[in-house]
């Protein structure tokens, strides 16, 4: 059973992300920000409810709508912003910005704007855990359009020739960039290529927090 702790900090972290966009949102039409945005509006529960299921000490690699994941983890929004906004006091001294976020502090590994390219940062991560000998997890967010990446095929296979302790979620909104999923991708639900590896795949509603958590 979910704890009413746990449940209160699900929707307090929901929340959270929702305003954190809605703000940058303003911010960048108003000017006070620069360069793209590609935010995570609509994706709170699939990333809260994944995040909650790990320890603090497990690690989490996100995608180009980077803001929400580092919050779901646990990040603090103030230094978000600052990095958003150049500032030395951001999270990763302002040289980041809003597609190249990452803390440490809370096992946020980072983001990066190539479609596909955390997928082997967080294979690799799993596997320091193993080497090290630690039980600590890797969470992967994707999309429906990093799943025809190479990058994703080959994760993937090392992940379950090495039995590493990562665990991929795609976060399927429908279009990578433009292009539907329809017109991309020849299944109707993501998670059924993992069979094609012999590791566990499973699909629910991103939109409810519980299922994903």
């Amino acid at each position: 059973a979910v704890t009413d702790d746990v449940l209160r900090e699900m929707y307090r972290r929901m929340t959270r992300i929702r305003q954190f966009e809605n703000t940058t949102k303003e911010l960048l039409l108003k000017g006070d920000l620069y360069g793209a945005f590609h935010t995570s509006t609509g994706q709170e529960a699939s990333i809260v409810g994944s995040c909650m299921a790990l320890r603090p000490d497990d690690y989490m690699v996100g995608t180009h709508r980077s803001h929400g994941h580092p919050i779901g983890k646990g990040a603090e929004v103030d230094r978000l912003i600052a990095e958003l906004m150049g500032k030395e006091t951001g999270i990763n001294q302002g040289k980041g910005g809003s597609m190249h976020l990452s803390d440490f502090g809370v096992g946020s590994l980072g983001e990066t704007s190539i479609v596909g390219s955390g997928l082997p940062v967080a294979t690799g991560a799993a596997l320091g855990s193993t080497l090290q000998g630690s039980d600590r997890v890797t969470l992967c967010f994707f999309g429906d359009g990093a799943s025809s990446q190479g990058t994703f095929h080959e994760s993937l296979n090392l992940a379950a020739l090495w039995t590493l302790p990562v665990v991929y979620v795609c976060e399927n909104n429908g279009y990578g960039e433009m292009t539907a999923a329809r017109n991309a991708v020849a299944i109707e639900n993501i998670a059924d290529r993992a069979a094609g590896y012999g590791m566990p795949g499973t699909t629910v509603d991103g939109q409810d927090v519980l299922a994903v958590y």
